[in-house]
């Protein structure tokens, strides 16, 4: 990447603010009186080269007449705060007091050795050079002395705080954007996620972002935000998932190992081999256009890095929550879960036994059914129905299962929308009073076998009026 990097939405970016500030002060007058020495009360955009030399570095920002261009950091790379804060402290320079007006030795100060040297110019061809010295003990102020100036002073520490940072600290550490919406799971679109915990990739993926297949494959669960895409298909726990994938956003580097590093570079970090990986969609906001990210962490030496997009940085940061999420808690406990409204047939067999049963009606209040072409009491069915679909795992995932005996129970769902596939779960004689239980094929997941014996006594009282007992 080239050296030379034009900032035209820095320079932009000032003007906005510096015009915001100036509105609000101009609607909220406010007489400021400030005693000490003034050497330049210009605004941020009349700085046109600052140039640092501190402990750590020596930083070079220079405005090219479009726009700044701030040393080697690439201009998407540039912390605007940071950097807006650097050109006010350069426009509005001010020491509370003077301390020596000729002292004969500078080293009391720590001047004689300056901790920065900072050279400004200004867009009216002036220019200052300010020395950097030591902490004042008991205010924590610093002493500041200017060229072509016997004095020292005492400057607010804040006030010279950016002439001391590393070049680096001028790169963002926001590394993805913090949640403008109520719900991380509002923001995010699609995440695939492999790596970490996870013996095969994992995918959820949002209803809302509009892929017709995708709003079919929900039609299994009802009404989701978001389904698991495994070896099998699920709904996503709402609850699980905040609390994992909202960890997503809002991710600061705790410091930055490098920037515009060659893929070579990153690669020799040790990214050939990333710990996780983490590709999602975003959309921040109600009218905000879609972002794509992509992330691999590395846990190397008993600390964690990052890379996004493809950007060039290595950035440290803090244990991931995502970087632990389990397969198996990611999904709601239950199997299957469509709406009634949402069914044309549904076909159980359960032994040698098939039981059919026939949906019409367009609507719930007009919804009738056929129990093998008999007409059944719609009622009585919805009750048979919340036992059916009260299927659910036990959380624990199963490892190399293969089933090859004779189901226990088929339960197929036929839909209203032609193109939706028919969704089937098969159990399976299991271990430990459980049975394994396959979902359009997929053995992954098993549950207690009370199920069963729950739905064999509803069959065997379909006709009475005996309550269907849901609760197993």
């Amino acid at each position: 990447m080239a050296r030379e990097v034009r900032l035209v939405l820095v320079a932009a970016g000032v003007v906005a603010i510096l015009g915001t500030i100036a509105l609000l002060l101009w609607l909220h007058p406010v007489e400021v009186v400030e005693s000490g020495t003034t050497f330049k009360a210009l605004e941020p955009v009349d700085v046109r080269r600052v140039l640092i030399r501190n402990e750590t570095d020596t930083l070079d920002i220079s405005y090219t007449g479009e726009g700044y261009q701030v040393d080697d950091i690439p201009a998407e790379l540039v912390d605007m705060d940071e950097f807006i804060d650097l050109l006010t402290a350069c426009s509005k320079v001010h020491a509370k007091r003077t301390v020596a007006a000729a002292p004969q030795d500078f080293a009391l100060y720590g001047l004689d050795a300056p901790s920065a040297r900072v050279a400004v110019t200004y867009a009216d061809g002036s220019a200052l050079t300010l020395n950097i010295g030591d902490t004042e003990r008991v205010t924590g102020d610093v002493y500041v002395s200017i060229e072509g100036d016997p004095a020292v002073y005492l400057m607010e520490a804040e006030r010279c705080a950016g002439f001391l940072l590393p070049k680096k600290a001028y790169v963002e550490d926001l590394v993805t954007p913090r949640l403008a919406l109520s719900s991380p799971l509002s923001a995010l679109l699609n995440v695939t996620l492999s790596g970490g915990l996870l013996a095969e990739p994992v995918t959820i993926e949002a209803i809302a972002a509009g892929d017709p297949e995708v709003a079919r494959a929900a039609l299994s669960f009802g009404a989701p935000t978001h389904i698991v895409r495994g070896r099998g298909t699920y709904e996503l726990d709402q609850t699980y998932g905040v609390a994992t994938l909202g960890a997503l956003l809002g991710i600061t580097a705790a410091d930055i190992l490098g920037y515009a590093l060659t893929p070579e570079e990153i690669t020799a970090f040790g990214f050939d081999q990333p710990t996780m990986e983490v590709a999602f969609d975003l959309r921040n906001g109600i009218d905000a256009q879609i972002e794509h990210y992509d992330l691999a962490i590395l846990h190397k030496d008993d600390a964690y890095y990052l890379t996004c997009n493809d950007n060039g940085v290595i950035y440290a940061v803090e244990e991931p929550a995502f970087l632990h999420v389990e397969y198996s808690k990611l999904l709601v406990r239950w199997f299957l879960s469509p709406l009634l409204i949402d069914v044309r047939e549904i076909e159980l067999i359960v032994g040698n036994e098939v039981h059919t049963f026939t949906l019409t009606g367009e609507t719930s209040s007009e919804q009738q059914v056929a129990y093998n072409g008999e007409h059944f009491d719609i009622e009585r069915f919805r009750d048979l129905y919340r036992l059916l679909t009260s299927a659910e795992h036990d959380g624990r995932l199963l490892e190399n299962v293969e089933v090859s005996s004779t189901p226990l129970l088929t339960l197929t769902y036929h839909y209203r929308d032609p193109q939706k596939p028919n969704d089937v779960m098969v159990l399976y004689p299991g271990d430990a009073r459980r049975h394994y239980v396959q979902i359009n094929g997929v053995t992954e997941l098993a549950m207690r076998e009370a199920y069963l014996d729950r739905v064999h006594e509803a069959l065997a009282t379909l006709w009475t009026d005996e309550p269907i007992k849901t609760e197993w």
